[in-house]
Formats: C-alpha cells, structure tokens, sequence
C-alpha cells in the first residue's frame, strides 16, 4: 500500500542526531530535557525526545528553536555538523555542499551559488536580504557602493532593467517603468 508520509531527509537525520549529541553533551536524561523543554515554553514528554532522536518523530520549527533554547546551543548547529570545512553535508536530497559552504550560506554571509551575472551584487543582496535592518546598515552601504560603481543594468530575459535613485532609494526597474525592487527602509519596508 502506498503512503503519503513524508520521508525524513538528510539534515532531519542530522537534526536527531545532533539533539541527542548535545543532550548528553550537557549530562541530561530525556526527563532534563523535558523539563527545560517545557521551562522554554513547548512542553514535550521524554517519550517524544526519545522518538526524535531515534528519527520516528518529524521536528517542526517551533520544536527546533525551543530545542535549541533549551539545549543551549545555536539553531544552526542542530542543523549543520561542526566537521572538516571540506567535508560534504547533504543538505537535501539534491543538494550537498562543503561543511564551510553549507555554513556560510545559513549564516547568510553567502548564496549556495554565485549569480551568473552580478556575482558580488548577487552576494551583497543575499547578506542584505539575510539580516534584519538593525543589523544591516554595513551591509548596506557596502551594496549601495558597488551600485554605484557598477553600470546598474542587467539582463532579465529579453528586457533590461536598470537601477535608479528616486528620493535618495534606489529603484530596480525595466524600461517600460515596471518596479522590480525599490530599496528597503530602515523598518525593512519598501514603501
């Protein structure tokens, strides 16, 4: 008979492993761990830690940020492995990258691959859009700079587009006036 059920991926097995890693790591027993989980606010019984780190209970986001509050230890290092820079981490079923990869990109210091045709507008965009506003001001002038210094025009299929300051933000649109992006203000809104 066939199923529907979602089959756990790469980084969902490297989740319970990590889970249980740092468990122990911090000398607790399933019941520590429950107790913290429900200190944190998502009440879990050790039964269901138990499940997680054997990999027969899935983990949806609100588990994975109390688990990480809980445990003490970053979000990201639940999801990736602290291993060898070069060594390959499957992210998805089709996607793997170098451990340093794989933790640049979640970190939101780089894209999992350059742009084909602005590759440092490509990577300061992706350092932008990955930081919240209050943290992002550097970011920002870095990227207002290479605009500046670049052509602002790139190809978009057959149309060109081309970066403009209108009341002192800068506006990506194609020649027939069509807004693509308008930069963001300090809230992160666009306008």
């Amino acid at each position: 008979m066939a199923t529907n059920a979602v089959q756990p991926g790469p980084t969902s097995k490297r989740v319970a492993e990590n889970i249980a890693h740092w468990r122990k790591a911090r000398g607790l027993q399933q019941k520590d761990l429950s107790q913290r989980m429900a200190e944190v606010g998502r009440p879990m019984l050790p039964t269901v830690i138990s499940k997680i780190e054997r990999g027969d209970r899935r983990i949806d986001i609100d588990d994975l940020v109390a688990l990480s509050l809980a445990l003490r230890v970053g979000l990201l290092r639940l999801l990736l492995p602290a291993t060898d820079p070069d060594e390959r981490v499957e992210l998805t079923d089709s996607m793997t990258l170098s451990a340093q990869d794989a933790w640049e990109c979640l970190e939101g210091d780089k894209p999992h691959r350059k742009a084909e045709v602005d590759e440092h507008g490509d990577l300061l965009r992706y350092r932008l859009d990955s930081r919240p506003t209050w943290d992002r001001d550097p970011i920002r002038q870095m990227y207002n700079q290479v605009l500046e210094k670049s052509s602002r025009s790139s190809a978009i299929g057959n149309q060109t587009a081309e970066w403009t300051k209108e009341d002192g933000k800068w506006v990506y649109r194609t020649p027939s006036g069509f807004e693509i992006w308008r930069e963001p203000d300090q809230e992160g809104n666009a306008d």
